[in-house]
């Protein structure tokens, strides 16, 4: 920070932080300026600016524009790697998903969203996961719709295409084998045979929603923390009208909990809790 006008930078800085939270629900303060300097540094390059503080005095002059919302995307946090966690999958592949698919058996169609998908590792895990454990659905309509507020992670979710560090963060080496190509530069890319499961679309959770279906599972898994308690109220109803029915289920990150659970049955399994829509 500029220590010739603290003042005015604070300015700048909260400004930044109001509009971050009203367009991506994203929640910061002071505390977090050594995210804001290593995250905007290479924008404030990239648009001419000395420093990132006067990136946003920018956006503190300027109305809304695409460059603001570069600076709000790069604020996003993509972390994320193949079968996270390990826990989850293994309740959706013993517990969750068998009760799914009885349940359906039916229609034999199910629909499931990754709400925050990031690069697309964890829609990816979930069609390998059903390919390897649920031959009964060789012949179902399987629906992944995967969405995050980042471009720059849906394009590469989209293509499907990750170095060697990011494929070894999680997959066995039977599961590379089994699903990927390598390519001549060193990355490793999907097979259709996966990629075609998963639609991929940018969405801003805390905007107006666009219409969707009605899902069976709906992950939100690891984004939450960002988020005000009003925020993360108003996703989670609407998150609960967005399940198919009695019975479907949310799955949050192992560090995040409903607010209020008058409308959800919470269910612990071993080291796992979900949430079934009462």
């Amino acid at each position: 920070m500029n220590p010739a006008s603290p003042i005015a930078d604070d300015v700048y800085f909260e400004h930044f932080f109001r509009l971050l939270e009203k367009n991506t629900g994203i929640a910061l303060d002071m505390s977090k300026e050594y995210l804001v300097s290593s995250r905007l540094v290479s924008l404030a390059k990239k648009y001419g600016h000395s420093n990132y503080v006067e990136l946003l005095k920018y956006l503190f002059l300027n109305p809304l524009n695409s460059i603001h919302q570069e600076c709000f995307q790069a604020m996003t946090t993509n972390e994320t790697m193949f079968f996270r966690d390990g826990y989850p999958f293994e309740a959706l592949k013993t517990s969750i998903l068998p009760r799914i698919i009885d349940q359906n058996k039916i229609s034999k169609e199910i629909y499931i969203w990754c709400a925050a998908s990031s690069t697309g590792q964890e829609p990816y895990s979930l069609v390998m996961m059903l390919k390897e454990n649920f031959p009964v659905l060789n012949n179902w309509n399987i629906h992944i719709k995967a969405t995050d507020l980042s471009l720059a992670a849906i394009e590469k979710s989209r293509s499907g295409i990750y170095n060697q560090s990011e494929i070894q963060r999680g997959l066995t080496e039977s599961q590379i084998n089994r699903y990927f190509m390598k390519l001549p530069n060193g990355h490793f890319k999907l097979t259709d045979d996966i990629k075609k499961y998963v639609k991929f679309d940018c969405m801003n959770l805390v905007d107006d929603w666009p219409i969707l279906p009605k899902f069976d599972l709906i992950l939100l898994r690891n984004v939450m923390i960002y988020f005000n308690q009003n925020t993360k109220l108003n996703i989670l109803k609407k998150m609960h009208h967005q399940l198919s029915g009695k019975g479907s289920v949310l799955m949050l990150g192992s560090s995040e909990s409903i607010l209020y659970e008058e409308t959800f049955q919470v269910v612990q399994l071993d080291r796992v809790s979900y949430y079934l829509k009462k």
